[in-house]
């Protein structure tokens, strides 16, 4: 059991270093990889060479995933299409409120990081309403509802990493939409249901300006394209590859701008990718070492007695989100995990997705880069962004979870 104790030793190093020292998530990520190895008593060596592995396989698995995502973003923000994407969401959907939650549920997945499409819709999104207080709403309202989609939608980077490391996509991925997309809705609409109250009745707010809207939709239609050809016809299968998708879309992308957008696009989205991918790696190597050691069976033997195991998958998702901040990394380590113990990979594989989503959504706190960000975006304090946005999503993973319980029940 000393593993569990480590695990509780790094949760709060991570804590105190993001919270007391503002320490960048790679140095933390990979100083508490190092720590929970010497804390379990692994090899010094081993750690090492573990954690190294654990952060390349992560790289492999997103590299290119968030580079076309964050260079797509990159290239609307530059050439100003994502203005006409609002409008064109706002002709359908008039109430500012729900402008702010279709938009930011609509763009986390085909950006593949809910956390680029926050940063690129807040600038507008606040000129969606004059009052101040509202706007903060709409901020939130936007941030949780682009987490909603980005965790429980395939191809998110979140299903795909379950997906993929559970070896689940010999079957038909897509399928779990079938049920991630009614339920990702449900929890939408609770959502702008939730927060309706705290806005007041519309204004004449600046409404974002339409124009060459056809284009800023042109990378989405792409990746959406030829993931559906791919998957509909087998011998064009290679076209339902998320990677090609994605470099496909950022083709279209850059094409469609002039050179000198262009270039400052891929300059600037070379550098934010880095940062991201950085910091994946850093959980990447966190989870590598975590996996690596006893801690799942030690986990297993402790839920054994005290709770079903089809809760585990839940618990342990939790526990790596609390741990770490990162959703896709908390997909990738806890599908890594399970795959060790065999009673749980013998759930249904639907259950088996929805609760690792369930458990991404949990306890997303000072450890989770989103908090920080809408923390400066907004000027809330500290306790504001854990109502607007760790207990809404708490409240979405527990309903995701009973979701789950369902369909292992059902299927």
């Amino acid at each position: 059991m000393e593993t569990l104790i480590a695990f509780a030793v790094i949760l709060v190093a991570i804590t105190v270093a993001s919270l007391r020292y503002r320490l960048p998530p790679f140095l933390t990520l990979v100083g508490a990889s190092i720590l929970f190895g010497l804390l379990s008593g692994m090899p010094a060596e081993t750690i090492v060479g573990v954690a190294t592995t654990g952060a390349g396989r992560i790289f492999s698995l997103l590299g290119i995933v968030v580079f076309c995502g964050v260079g797509i973003a990159q290239v609307l923000r530059e050439s100003g299409r994502i203005e006409g994407i609002v409008a064109d969401i706002r002709k359908l959907v008039r109430r500012p409120l729900a402008t702010a939650g279709t938009a930011g549920y609509l763009l986390s997945v085909p950006l593949m990081c809910g956390i680029t499409s926050f940063v690129i819709l807040a600038p507008i999104i606040t000129h969606l309403h004059s009052d101040r207080r509202a706007s903060k709403t709409l901020l939130y309202c936007a941030g949780v509802a682009g987490m909603i989609s980005y965790v429980l939608l395939y191809p998110s980077p979140v299903v795909y990493s379950t997906i993929t490391t559970l070896d689940l996509a010999s079957g038909q991925p897509w399928g779990i939409d079938l049920i991630t997309l009614p339920l990702s809705l449900l929890l939408l609409i609770g959502l702008l249901l939730a927060m309706r109250r705290r806005i007041p009745p519309a204004d004449e707010a600046e409404t974002p300006a339409a124009g060459r809207s056809h284009r800023a939709w042109l990378p989405f239609a792409v990746i959406v394209g030829m993931l559906a050809i791919g998957s509909l016809v087998p011998p064009l299968h290679a076209l339902a590859n998320i990677n090609l998708a994605l470099l496909a879309g950022l083709v279209a992308a850059l094409a469609t701008v002039p050179g000198d957008v262009r270039e400052r696009a891929l300059h600037k989205g070379t550098k934010n990718a880095g940062i991201i991918i950085f910091d994946l790696a850093g959980a990447g190597a966190l989870g590598g070492v975590i996996a690596a050691s006893t801690f799942p069976a030690d986990v297993a033997a402790l839920a054994s007695g005290y709770l079903p195991i089809t809760i585990l998958p839940f618990v342990i998702a939790a526990l790596v989100q609390a741990a770490q901040g990162s959703r896709v990394v908390t997909a990738a380590v806890t599908s890594a995990i399970l795959v060790t113990i065999p009673a749980v990979t013998a759930m249904n594989p639907l259950a088996l997705v929805l609760m690792v989503s369930a458990g991404a959504f949990m306890f997303s706190y000072v450890s989770d880069p989103f908090f920080w960000l809408l923390k400066r975006t907004t000027g809330d304090d500290f306790s504001a962004v854990v109502r607007n946005y760790t207990l809404p999503l708490s409240v979405a993973g527990l309903v995701t979870l009973a979701a789950a319980l369902v369909v292992q029940a059902a299927l």
